[in-house]
């Protein structure tokens, strides 16, 4: 399976580099030909990068990994969505990490889904910072990700993904609920940031083994 990363900031490139450890072909998309030509080449034989839109047609599955203040324009510039599984890690946050821009009546996830005409929408991998992608495992427990969307076939396969990268994946249901999801990376970057409790830390959910 192919995958084009939309981004080459530090959370697409942390995927992307666990995502090539995984044998999956990957291609970086960029404003910046020349320097996603440099990233590429330094991931070794199975990466290339190019445009948005070459990402897009490249891959089955598309990373979206950009700041918020790009999406719409990126998602414009991308071409072609329908029928691609678009994964959304991006958060709203409003500069200075002064909070979410979008929330409540709306997502960040559900504008792209109407961006994006046709893309199946799953948001996931969004509620930690890139730092800990390689190190998911915390004791004996893997750090959640809440996924969400509207096409179950497509949440099918990013769970796979999910649990491949090393993520304890939990679906949270149809893509409304990304409404619920996204507030967790502001009480992450909150609690690491402003709390002090520093980078090294996740959401975990907690489940309760039923008696035999």
């Amino acid at each position: 399976m192919k995958i084009g990363i939309i981004g080459t900031g530090n959370m697409g490139k942390g995927l992307g580099q666990i995502l090539v450890e995984k044998n999956y072909e990957i291609m970086f998309g960029s404003r910046d030909p020349v320097n996603v030509l440099k990233l590429a080449n330094s991931f070794g034989p199975n990466v290339s990068g190019g445009t948005y839109a070459d990402a897009v047609q490249f891959g089955d599955i598309i990373i979206l990994a950009i700041p918020w203040s790009s999406v719409k324009e990126s998602i414009e510039a991308a071409g072609d969505l329908n029928g691609k599984i678009l994964i959304d890690c991006t958060n709203a946050v409003a500069p200075h990490l002064g909070g979410l821009l979008v929330g409540h009546t709306t997502s960040a996830a559900e504008k792209i889904a109407k961006w994006a005409e046709g893309a199946k929408v799953v948001k996931a991998f969004n509620s930690l910072g890139s730092e800990n992608l390689a190190k998911l495992q915390f004791g004996t427990q893997n750090a959640s990700t809440f996924i969400c969307g509207d096409d179950l076939e497509a949440k099918s396969v990013v769970r796979r993904l999910g649990e491949e990268i090393g993520f304890d994946v939990v679906d949270a249901g149809p893509l409304t609920n990304a409404r619920l999801i996204e507030p967790l990376a502001m009480l992450w970057i909150e609690l690491a940031y402003k709390q002090g409790m520093g980078t090294d830390i996740a959401f975990k959910l907690l489940r309760r083994r039923k008696a035999k």
